[in-house]
């Protein structure tokens, strides 16, 4: 769509300065580009620039921040170079903009006043006179909806409406830091003057606490870390000796208990979790051995070999033709003779392709660009990412690329597939990604053979002890866990289907919790930095549990559907979560049960033991 919206630009430019070499009258399109935010105002300049050859000069960004338009005496005259405006809601502030002839806006925009006033833009064409060229009397809009019908309801209902309504108020969103759920009570430490505290009584009603609070005599500090009843809040107090200190204290109880009822707690006292006894739970890495040190085993290790791209397949998939453009659902807004909007969408019996028959049009009036193959490969090879590929091996890759599509096709002039450079580089950038899959995955079953250098040792380890746990979101279901270790609500957990059925993770957690061989388990969050996980040849995997024996054993559990439990990404799974338990001494244990069947967990947890 951007890459079209950027054609039919030129290709709208083209014919009207052919016909004002009939008329007079000087005609620049601008194509205003509706950013999703701000922030991706600069890196929408610099794609244009660097993918697409458009200069500076030619693009002007138009927010609140940063008003480049200001500084443009007349963006009507002759000598003036924009041909391009980005901007975010400028374009819905009764902002009017002459020459506005196509707008691509790649912001979701669901409501009949804002696209009534984005498109309005675009619809104030320079001196509303009639055109010669029909396609000079059309504004154009390309939009990342996926419903054509619904965009051309609301453009009629827009339309018909009385004028243009006022901006929208403005929204005011309070930020909250991203991927970041405080989980309830972070612990509260009172700090007091010295031998403020009692030792001899702190040590009594620390032990009668039961953990739920922290007194250091020393340092004189309290430390609160879970809510309090009354009998507990006297036990603490107790331990001070100034009515100040038990003021201090007594607050700091207060709000550590209105800490966790904002957060969804109930504010009643618990025993806290063995996160916030800062209990350690150690789990080792799966590592390679070089050179006598030890590196998780994580990605790179499978394309640091060296292999010849040249050597590949270079056909492309049947299904991409360079001379068949794509197209999207085009739809028609028009005002009848009566007066009256009328919507019609395109068929696709219809030629629909307008873009593809515009360029027809302009290759009439000028020629293309002059590519040649050499020129061609070096503008893929320098816009395709393959940082693991020599520059040699690439080239001549891209070259029997290019050359075997202008075979097939009986293509003889390079700069019909130039016109498609964007499409072929995608095209291209998959087929690589294939190539790189299996030399991947060849490299990662070298790695699960006995003799390779994959080792466990405690001399790697994660601590979830000192792991910040963020979960998207919070167990809300009535079941209490008892032994998750970070509280009683586990994160992304669901305790239902939509159809009011249990869920089968949630039956494994709930086994997990129950049995007496587990000190306290974690719902291992998929694709968090600070979570367990394993290296398959694709990328990293995260089961969904990870345990903590009685007994010092570490225990991971990967819970899979019976649909799912024989694909190549759950084989690779269990392939290499086996590995990880048979490199470490018996350290460690690896489970996937499924089908609703949890045996596998008892089973491994009572078999061998260190």
């Amino acid at each position: 769509m951007f890459s079209e919206a950027i054609a039919l630009r030129a290709d709208l430019e083209r014919i009207a300065i052919a016909e004002g070499q009939d008329t007079g009258e000087y005609l620049r399109p601008i194509l205003l580009l509706q950013a999703e935010r701000v922030d991706k105002c600069e890196p929408l300049r610099d794609s244009l620039a660097s993918d697409y050859g458009i200069t500076k000069e030619e693009i002007k960004i138009s927010t609140g921040k940063l008003e480049e338009l200001k500084k443009v005496d007349d963006i009507a005259s002759p000598k003036c170079p924009v041909r391009f405006i980005i901007t975010v809601e400028k374009l819905r502030e009764g902002w009017d903009c002459p020459f506005a002839y196509v707008l691509c806006s790649l912001k979701e925009t669901r409501s009949a006043t804002a696209i009534e006033q984005i498109v309005g833009r675009i619809l104030r064409l320079p001196g509303a006179e009639e055109k010669r060229h029909p396609d000079l009397n059309c504004a154009f809009v390309f939009s990342v909806s996926e419903s054509i019908s619904e965009v051309l309801t609301e453009l009629q209902e827009a339309l018909e409406s009385n004028g243009f309504t006022a901006a929208e108020a403005e929204r005011i969103i309070i930020p909250v830091p991203q991927g970041i759920l405080p989980l309830g009570v972070q612990p509260k430490t009172v700090q007091l003057p010295p031998d403020e505290i009692d030792a001899a009584v702190a040590r009594v009603q620390e032990a009668a606490l039961g953990g739920k609070a922290r007194i250091d005599s020393q340092k004189s500090e309290i430390t609160v870390l879970v809510p309090l009843d009354a009998g507990e809040t006297d036990k603490l107090t107790s331990c001070v000796k100034t009515p100040e200190a038990k003021a201090k204290v007594e607050e700091a109880v207060m709000l550590v208990c209105e800490a966790e009822k904002a957060f969804g707690g109930t504010g009643k006292t618990r025993m806290p979790s063995p996160y916030e006894l800062q209990l350690d739970f150690f789990v080792p890495l799966l590592c390679v051995r070089e050179d006598g040190s030890l590196f998780e085993f994580e990605g790179t290790f499978l394309i640091e070999h060296p292999w010849k791209l040249s050597a590949k397949d270079a056909s492309l998939s049947p299904d991409y033709n360079p001379l068949k453009r794509p197209t999207g659902y085009s739809g028609i807004v028009d005002v009848a003779d009566t007066g009256k909007i009328e919507t019609s969408v395109v068929s696709e019996t219809e030629d629909n392709d307008f873009v593809g028959a515009l360029h027809q049009q302009v290759l009439a009036l000028g020629g293309s660009d002059d590519w040649t193959v050499g020129g061609l490969v070096a503008w893929l090879d320098a816009n395709i990412e393959h940082r693991d590929i020599t520059a040699g091996e690439s080239a001549e890759f891209l070259r029997k690329v290019v050359r075997g599509l202008m075979t097939k096709h009986g293509i003889t002039d390079v700069s019909l597939l130039a016109l498609d450079r964007f499409r072929l580089r995608d095209e291209i950038e998959s087929r690589i990604r294939e190539h790189r899959y299996s030399e991947r995955r060849a490299a990662f079953q070298a790695f699960l053979l006995p003799d390779s250098m994959l080792a466990v040792s405690d001399e790697r380890t994660i601590n979830f002890k000192t792991m910040a746990y963020e979960p998207s979101w919070l167990y809300e279901g009535g079941f209490q866990f008892k032994k998750h270790y970070f509280g009683p609500k586990p994160g992304e957990l669901r305790e239902f289907t939509g159809n009011r059925e249990l869920t089968e993770e949630f039956k494994c957690a709930q086994l997990i919790d129950g049995l007496p061989e587990v000190e306290f388990w974690a719902r291992n969050l998929s694709k968090k930095a600070t979570s367990f996980r394993l290296q398959t040849s694709t990328d990293w995997f995260y089961p969904d549990f990870v345990c903590m024996l009685r007994d010092g054993r570490a225990l991971a559990v990967e819970y899979k559907g019976k649909d799912r439990y024989d694909t190549a990404d759950s084989e690779e799974k269990r392939a290499v979560g086996k590995v990880w338990e048979s490199r470490s001494g018996g350290r460690c244990l690896f489970v996937m049960p499924t089908d609703g069947d949890f045996s596998s967990i008892t089973n491994a947890i009572n078999g061998a033991r260190i």
